[in-house]
């Protein structure tokens, strides 16, 4: 198995350039999928018909992804494979026992009435591995066409110069060069920084959702991430951390931050000057010197969003402003929240909204910066249309929003929502809160100490033995050396699973 662009490919089937020559010369944007004599990986449940609400721009991308499918798969030339369509679908699931259900106790008088239930949110896990799969190749395609473009202003350009790759954390995952944040340096200085602004629009007030989501800052780096801080923040900046800095004895994120009150004050230097920074120290006369400092001035742990909020002052010459950051760590690495857990994490998107106004960007990381980061600030806004009311409203079962949501983000930045449990989760956790706000399931007791999800609440299935397939981990960069534009096969030294 190799990796194209940090997509896995089959190693003895077709090499990213041919596949790329491929992708340039198919114009039929309408073919068929594979038929059940074809390749036994590209066999997937018949789905639906083109969504009504989807642009005829990303139904135009939809059609070239089906149609790399065809091209892949004749390149494989498998023998014929007889189906027996009696047995489960794929993966072991068969689509009657998937469903989005809710799982009820038998004393709870809760019913299972589905007819209010929006489609979207009724989908078996057949669907939704289908859905994935279908951004994957949305992805493949754009990595290609911006490749194959051989121009710096095109959509899905990525910049090549080794100083800029080399500010990446992972080799892998890099922003697209015209959907970046750009530092304010002195003309000829690079202003790269691996920041990506994300924008979602509410359906009722049509109001736009900023977020920024940028990787977890790295050693040499650390002035880079305060002064974009700073200067794309307005009166207050909130920052929400989802990574420890260390995870499994290897590195998430560099310590950016003052910890407690004993070394409040960090200085860092200007932007493209020498890092890291250097603790409160009134001997060292480069403090005198340095244009910027963190304070920490409050330090408190809420319980019920289960973070670390800190109050910091970042000044910057005679200028300073507020920052507020959240320090979430109950989300661990190849995982999802669970229990208490994952209520946690809901109030921590209803409690950092309440430090800042939508138009100004929350600053959300994590290690890679698409993961766990795509999948807060999707839950973040699919939750803001859910109180609205709006997703009640959907019973077209050709219009998916958790889909479409993923879909823009990802035309803003590469990867995000990484894997297909990150896509579950965000199912999962929008039929739990729709349930409840239609009163099927009582609202949990958010006191309770039990890591045990209420039997009542949904989930995708009674099955518990399926898993979603892993997806090729992320390899670090190292210090001063260049990011290559293709991975090597194998496992890389590091892995954030997002």
């Amino acid at each position: 198995m190799g990796l194209f662009f940090g997509i896995s490919y089959p190693a003895s089937t077709v090499s990213p350039a041919e596949f790329a020559s491929d992708i340039e010369g198919d114009t039929n944007t309408e073919p068929d999928r594979p038929s059940s004599s074809e390749s036994p990986h590209l066999l997937v449940p018949k789905r639906r018909s083109k969504r009504k609400e989807v642009s005829r721009k990303a139904r135009g991308v939809i059609g070239k992804v089906r149609g790399l499918r065809r091209i892949a798969t004749d390149k494989m030339a498998h023998p014929t494979i007889k189906i027996d369509t009696n047995v489960q679908t794929k993966r072991g699931l068969e689509d009657s026992e998937v469903d989005l259900g809710v799982v009820a106790d038998p004393n709870s008088g809760v019913g299972v009435d589905e007819e209010d239930i929006p489609p979207f949110l009724r989908q078996s896990v057949a669907d939704i591995h289908e859905k994935f799969d279908d951004l994957e190749w949305m992805q493949r395609t754009r990595l290609a066409e911006g490749a194959l473009s051989n121009d710096p202003l095109h959509r899905w350009a990525l910049e090549t110069d080794p100083k800029v790759r080399a500010r990446n954390r992972y080799m892998n995952v890099q922003a697209w060069a015209n959907s970046r944040i750009h530092l304010r340096v002195p003309d000829g200085e690079c202003d790269f920084i691996n920041a990506s602004p994300i924008t979602l629009k509410d359906t009722v007030t049509l109001e736009r959702r900023n977020y920024i989501a940028t990787q977890g800052p790295k050693l040499g780096h650390l002035s880079d991430f305060w002064h974009m801080v700073f200067h794309e923040s307005k009166e207050v900046g909130v920052i929400v951390m989802l990574t420890q800095t260390f995870e499994s004895g290897r590195e998430k994120c560099a310590q950016y931050f003052p910890l407690d009150t004993e070394q409040a004050s960090m200085i860092f230097s200007a932007v493209g000057e020498p890092d890291p920074f250097v603790a409160n120290d009134p001997s060292s006369k480069s403090h005198t010197e340095a244009p910027g400092k963190v304070t920490l001035l409050e330090l408190v742990f809420d319980a019920k969003s289960r973070s670390e909020i800190r109050k910091l002052e970042l000044a910057i010459g005679s200028e300073s402003k507020i920052v507020w950051h959240f320090l979430f760590a109950g989300w661990a690495d190849y995982s999802k929240p669970e229990g208490s857990d994952r209520d946690a994490l809901l109030e921590l998107t209803t409690l950092s909204a309440s430090k800042s106004s939508p138009d100004n960007p929350r600053i959300v990381h994590c290690s890679a910066g698409v993961g766990r980061t795509g999948t807060f600030i999707a839950l973040d806004h699919l939750l803001r249309e859910l109180e609205s009311g709006q997703l009640l409203t959907i019973m077209d079962p050709e219009v998916d929003p958790i889909f479409e949501t993923v879909n823009q983000m990802r035309e803003q930045r590469m990867m995000m929502v990484y894997n297909e449990m990150q896509m579950q989760f965000i199912y999962e956790v929008l039929r739990e809160q729709t349930d409840r706000k239609l009163g099927k399931v009582p609202k949990l007791q958010v006191s309770s100490v039990s890591e045990e999800r209420s039997p009542k609440a949904a989930k995708l299935s009674d099955q518990t033995d399926y898993v979603p397939p892993p997806k090729p981990e992320l390899g670090e960069v190292s210090d001063g050396v260049a990011t290559p534009l293709q991975s090597w096969s194998g496992t890389p030294p590091a892995s954030d699973n997002e």
